[in-house]
């Protein structure tokens, strides 16, 4: 039994594609009074060209293995096993938590686009945390979460 679900932040890639564009213009235009040199140019392509890589994509997977959250390529690769469910909730997120990894006031919250997530208390080496995960499908990995470790 596994969930797996994936989101693609368009806006994200859009906006850091749109960065590197005009990065690489201004480089070749040599724009300004101060132009870019070329190691200033492959710093900041190399950095953006690394942003994008990593955090283009959130994809969330529920396995025997437990609650397996990755963003991008899989360099960051969150992994969570939760000795016990309290509660599974769906919730919308402030538009001020933002998007990404984020510690907020409801503890860690793993999002890349939209506001629709799903709420997770839980025990973990006997303390209580809480986590809540964007997901473009709520209901249904709320739902599976339930069955799969037996809360409500």
């Amino acid at each position: 039994m596994k969930y797996e679900s994936n989101q693609t932040g368009w806006l994200f890639i859009i906006l850091i594609s749109a960065t590197v564009i005009v990065i690489t213009f201004s480089y070749y235009l040599q724009l300004g009074d101060n132009p870019l040199s070329m190691n200033s140019l492959r710093l900041a392509l190399f950095v953006f060209i690394l942003i994008l890589i990593n955090f283009y994509k959130l994809k969330i997977r529920v396995d025997d293995t437990g609650i397996n959250i990755l963003y991008g390529i899989g360099l960051i690769h969150i992994k969570i096993q939760p000795d016990a469910m309290v509660s599974v909730q769906t919730v919308k997120t402030s538009w001020l938590s933002g998007f990404g990894i984020r510690i907020t006031f409801n503890g860690m919250l793993y999002n890349i686009q939209g506001r629709d997530a799903v709420r997770i208390n839980y025990f973990q080496d006997g303390k209580s945390k809480t986590l809540t995960i964007g997901s473009k499908e709520p209901d249904k990995l709320k739902v599976f979460l339930e069955r799969k470790y037996k809360v409500g």
